[in-house]
């Protein structure tokens, strides 16, 4: 995924999404299910969307939207594919060494 716009660096996890799809078509997110490093789930509310851009992802060649949120009192980034198989995504802040060790390649 690369650096966000502050800078950082953010993993993609996939995640189950709750959505609205308004009558044109256009997917509006509302909650999704997190799952933690125990495993325990959580629903979470999607507070506000702030923005939603197009947009490509370098890493992988996906094409989808790029949603900023307002989640849980903090913004985040959401990301939708809009090419099959159509998957939403939550990005994960982490350093640039975690990152790098997430996209490593097998030897």
């Amino acid at each position: 995924m690369g650096s966000l716009p502050s800078g950082g660096y953010a993993i993609r996890i996939p995640v189950d999404m709750y959505q609205i799809t308004d009558k044109t078509g256009r997917a509006k997110p509302v909650a999704f299910i997190w799952v933690d490093e125990n495993g325990a789930e959580a629903r979470v509310k999607i507070e506000k969307i702030i923005s939603c851009v197009p947009m490509a992802e370098q890493k992988s060649g996906t094409v989808g939207d790029r949603y900023e949120c307002l989640i849980g009192g903090k913004i985040e980034y959401i990301y939708y594919t809009i090419l099959a198989p159509r998957k939403w995504f939550r990005f994960l802040d982490v350093t640039e060494e975690e990152y790098n060790d997430y996209y490593r390649l097998p030897e």
